[in-house]
């Protein structure tokens, strides 16, 4: 089998993990080989990048600027999982809202965002008000919060910037108590992220 050959500017990343959900899907894998001149990644490096599908195939050629760097201590399964939906709800605290230690927050939102922002709220010191009483909330995060969140557009520096943010509130276990789906609940329709390897993914289609 013949090798496509890197162009300037492409990478070959070995895919270790992918995950899907309502924001796409995002692919998470080791470096294999980089493109003449490349300028940010090295072989080996662990990236994660949005792909419009999920892939079966065990690598892929990527353009590097699609690419986000993996610190060496968060595993490639919480990268391709947890990232674009903690990423997403980091939008709506951090800048759609501005949340701090002791702000109490009615979540109304039901997407599967919402469990994602209540774990950032907490992380920042915030109070989640039970039943999404808002008449006893400081602010109130709705579904227009999250659409509000979706239309921010930022560029790759600032992308970087946050996805650090994330991986930072990973280290300090923010999201351990959002279930992740299997290959099997994907195909009975799983709103919460799914988790899947490229062996799989054939089985949740």
């Amino acid at each position: 089998m013949t090798t496509q050959r890197l162009q300037e500017g492409d990478v070959r990343v070995r895919v270790g993990a992918l995950g899907i959900s309502a924001l796409g899907t995002q692919v998470a894998g080791t470096i294999e080989a980089v493109g003449p001149d490349s300028a940010g990644f090295a072989r080996n490096d662990r990236v994660a990048f949005r792909s419009i599908a999920p892939t079966s195939s065990t690598t892929v050629v990527v353009a590097e600027r699609e690419l986000m760097g993996i610190p060496a201590d968060v595993s490639l399964d919480s990268a391709a999982a947890i990232l674009p939906c903690a990423l997403l709800a980091r939008t709506v605290v951090k800048q759609v809202h501005v949340i701090g230690r002791g702000t109490r927050v009615a979540i109304t939102d039901v997407s599967v965002i919402a469990p994602f922002v209540t774990a950032w709220v907490e992380h920042l010191g915030g109070t989640v008000v039970a039943g999404g009483e808002t008449g006893q909330a400081d602010l109130v995060i709705s579904g227009q919060s999250i659409r509000s969140a979706l239309g921010v557009r930022s560029g790759h520096g600032l992308a970087q910037q946050a996805a650090a943010d994330v991986f930072a509130a990973m280290r300090t276990g923010a999201f351990d108590s959002i279930a992740l789906s299997s290959a099997a609940d994907a195909r009975n329709g799983s709103r919460s992220p799914v988790l899947l390897h490229p062996a799989e993914v054939t089985l949740a289609a």
